[in-house]
């Protein structure tokens, strides 16, 4: 009994032993395979790496690498759709975060180049296929902008609104900006207006100058004039830094003009031309005599002067000493 025992003992060593050896096997097998793979990369001998790649890909647990290797090789040879799918592949099957986002930034550039029906499918299966809140937001930002890339804003829009249901809040703020642009470029300028009067009145000043620019854009296509006119003066005032500077000068000069008000269309015009360039400046120049001809034939000239007021809303009576002698 005890020599039958001690026979089971070693066999039971012996298959731990083996089992072991095995495995170990396995590692250093999948490790010099990777090694291979990387050296036929670094010797731009793809097909071979294809080939490695292909049979560690059949033994291997962790395969991110591998097909992430596969989309790089299928991007240097242009074959955009090869590398999409690949790229797709591997982000669903990496798990550190830093590397997921890196990796959607390589899928995004690679799909751009496939055709928009086959973009499409695969970036709503990889949509599918995301187990996790940072790669399914990350596949449906790229799926937004690849519909928003093609003209369709409706589309795209329907994917920030999905976005935004399952967002923390954090993006809200983003997400609602790129629902109103698209509105703006559906020509559905109610719907913009709606989702940005709540949003300027939070002034939140990350983000209170785009707000502001597109308030102007969406009341001036309705043609609201003194709407549209009301967040220049802000854009005008609070931010003379702005990179919109010149379209905030030409807004207020045409807005005036059309008011009537035309000294302060010349006003306008007038601080356009010193920031412009030569060829700016030839066309605003023949703009202003344009206004200075219209001024000179104008028989409300004294009602001009009640309009210009360089400082807009400012209470005179606010700047005068409380006692005058």
């Amino acid at each position: 009994m005890k020599a039958i025992t001690l026979i089971l003992i070693v066999i039971s060593l012996y298959i731990n032993l083996y089992a072991q050896s095995e495995n170990e096997s396995n590692i250093n097998d999948l490790k010099y395979n990777i090694n291979l793979i990387k050296f036929y990369i670094d010797k731009i001998e793809y097909d071979n790496a294809l080939e490695y790649i292909d049979k560690t890909l059949e033994e291997a647990t962790g395969k991110d690498s591998l097909y992430y290797f596969k989309a790089y090789i299928y991007k240097e040879k242009e074959d955009w759709l090869q590398a999409s799918q690949f790229f797709a592949k591997a982000i669903l099957y990496s798990t550190e975060e830093q590397i997921i986002d890196e990796r959607l930034v390589e899928f995004e550039l690679a799909i751009i180049h496939v055709s928009p029906l086959s973009s499409f499918d695969i970036v709503s299966a990889a949509v599918a296929g995301a187990q996790n809140t940072q790669k399914h937001t990350g596949f449906l930002n790229i799926l937004a902008r690849l519909y928003e890339n093609n003209q369709l804003y409706g589309e795209a829009n329907d994917v920030y609104r999905t976005i935004l249901l399952e967002n923390d809040g954090s993006e809200s703020c983003n997400l609602k900006m790129k629902i109103i642009t698209n509105n703006i470029f559906q020509k559905e300028y109610k719907k913009a207006l709606n989702i940005l009067k709540p949003l300027i009145a939070l002034d939140d000043s990350l983000h209170i100058e785009k707000l502001l620019f597109l308030d102007y854009i969406a009341n001036i296509s309705l043609e609201y004039y003194e709407d549209a006119k009301a967040p220049l003066i802000r854009l005008y005032l609070d931010f003379p830094e702005n990179i919109n500077r010149k379209e905030i000068l030409a807004g207020l000069a045409d807005i005036y003009e059309h008011q009537e008000q035309y000294l302060m269309s010349w006003f306008m015009l007038d601080e356009l031309f010193i920031i412009s360039d030569e060829v700016g400046r030839f066309q605003i120049q023949k703009e202003i005599e344009r206004i200075k001809k219209i001024i000179c034939e104008s028989n409300t000239i004294k009602d001009q002067f009640r309009y210009f007021k360089p400082v807009f809303e400012i209470d005179e009576q606010s700047i005068l000493p409380d006692n005058i002698d």
